[in-house]
């Protein structure tokens, strides 16, 4: 009975502090980098292409354009994933500010969270790129922002591993790295 007592008490204190988590921790970020070997428009118009995205972005699926044109400040979109699970995954984008070759920012919204990013593209020397990406977002509710405490290093992992995936990407098909067209996979 004793243990039935204890296990009780600790679920419940485990449940209030994730609904204090919840009620007080209510803004989260998140900051990648990485430094691609290649020019800050070859990184850049890798980065923009929408063809690209799901040799990059983990669980990414496809892209639809909800309104506005590609690089229209305002237009809308909206990027469906799949998780590991199968479970699909919808988020609304909405392009805030856009420089060609030097950042990209955008609002995203789904059922249970909000968020903004800017991804900046510093050029060095015209052989490479630094890529830095910073994410603001919360949650739309007590339990969600619980949930988003619980997984922040998830997020910023997949964040860091999408920015090394597109660093993969674009120094493995670089023209000068390459013998014969044949060893370009996408």
């Amino acid at each position: 009975m004793k243990v039935l007592k204890y296990g009780f008490i600790f679920i419940g204190t485990l449940f209030m502090v994730l609904v204090a988590i919840g009620i007080f921790k209510r803004n989260f970020e998140s900051n990648s980098s990485v430094t691609i070997d290649a020019p800050v428009e070859q990184v850049f118009a890798v980065y923009n292409n929408p063809l690209l995205l799901n040799h990059w972005i983990a669980e990414f699926h496809s892209i639809e354009n909800v309104s506005g044109s590609l690089n229209e400040v305002g237009s809308q979109w909206q990027m469906n994933y799949q998780s590991a699970e199968g479970t699909p995954i919808t988020m609304q984008h909405t392009l805030t500010s856009y420089t060609a070759n030097q950042q990209v920012g955008y609002d995203y919204s789904n059922e249970w969270l909000t968020g903004t990013t800017q991804v900046i593209f510093e050029g060095s020397d015209n052989k490479s790129t630094i890529v830095t990406m910073n994410q603001q977002y919360s949650g739309k509710g007590i339990v969600q922002n619980a949930i988003l405490f619980l997984i922040q290093g998830s997020i910023e992992e997949v964040n860091q591993s999408n920015l090394e995936q597109l660093k993969k990407l674009i120094e493995s098909t670089q023209p000068d790295k390459l013998e014969d067209d044949d060893e370009i996979v996408l």
